[in-house]
């Protein structure tokens, strides 16, 4: 536009045509029913992921839906969904920890035995509160890297979402497996 307020030839054309507002309509009610779709399906995964990583039930369902409702505002943009979710979740997650709440210290974060996904041999026959147990014994970062694995993530893809190299992943996924073995065994003998 000029000063005026005029428009130039530089300026796009505004489409006010009944049309074009139908179709942006449309386009939104795609967009929407294709991000509903996806929050159905994810959502819970989502929060078992947060629940993995260490948070209680109900910081990872807060940190969840906080992912969820940034993804929305984002969801044209977003190439990989799920991989944009569980870094988002991550970083939701730390900051709400970080920042100072009004909360009962003293209580224990419930299980969710509904949010753990994955079909792992070595973790089928285990409660859920077993799992989340020997899961809190690992360092975060062994930590993290399990639970994406729970989730079907690829070594490279949980690189990606824990912005570190592809080895140091490796690493820790053979470390957390060696001290998850070791705790398991550790607690079978002691139920002896």
């Amino acid at each position: 536009m000029t000063t005026s307020g005029e428009p130039t030839d530089a300026d796009p054309p505004v489409d006010l045509s009944v049309g074009g507002v139908e179709d942006r309509a449309a386009e939104r009610t795609a967009v929407d029913a294709e991000f509903s779709a996806f929050y159905r399906a994810d959502f819970s995964r989502l929060v078992g992921f947060l629940i993995l990583v260490g948070a209680g039930r109900e910081d990872a369902a807060d940190a969840a839906q906080e992912t969820m409702r940034k993804l929305h505002q984002k969801w044209r943009e977003v190439r990989h969904p799920k991989t944009w979710a569980r870094t988002t979740g991550r970083r939701v997650l730390i900051r709400a920890l970080r920042s100072p709440r009004e909360q009962d210290l003293g209580e224990s974060p419930e299980p969710a035995a509904g949010h753990l996904v994955g079909d792992h041999a070595m973790w089928e026959s285990l409660e859920c509160d077993e799992v989340l147990a020997i899961l809190r014994e690992l360092p975060p970062c062994q930590r993290q890297a399990l639970a994406l694995t729970f989730d079907a993530f690829s070594p490279a893809e949980i690189a990606q979402i824990l912005d570190v190299p592809a080895v140091q992943v490796r690493g820790n996924l053979a470390r957390a497996r060696r001290t998850a073995v070791t705790v398991l065994e550790k607690r079978k003998r002691e139920r002896q």
